[in-house]
């Protein structure tokens, strides 16, 4: 595996806004993000796997590495709206893996995808 660019990243935000966006013209009632398990947004919020990166995106700032994760929700909503479509994330409370997303910053990342 390799780090993701700037560019990969905004790409791949790009990408989950793009994907909502097509579900809704579907006709599907809302998205379910996934930022738990060991996907790649969990992979983000993580100081396990994302505690060495030195850019916006990552390191020891949990704001970092909430930063992935809060951009998806909020590029998410504004090409969908949420109006008549539930956007949804999914979010580990207790991960079983040393340096995992710690379970005050999970409450706090919770709380702050609310209010985007």
């Amino acid at each position: 595996p390799r780090a993701m660019s700037a560019r990969d990243v905004e790409r791949t935000i790009r990408d989950f806004a793009t994907a909502a966006e097509l579900a809704r013209e579907a006709g599907y009632d809302g998205v379910e993000i996934m930022g738990s398990e060991g996907y790649l947004i969990n992979e983000f919020l993580a100081p396990r796997t994302n505690g060495s990166r030195t850019d916006e995106w990552g390191g020891a700032s949990f704001e970092n590495r909430a930063r992935f994760a809060r951009r998806i929700v909020r590029d998410v909503r504004a090409a969908c709206g949420t109006d008549e479509f539930a956007v949804v994330f999914r979010l580990s409370l207790v991960e079983l893996v040393d340096d995992g997303l710690a379970f005050d910053e999970a409450v706090a990342l919770a709380r702050l995808l609310a209010e985007d």
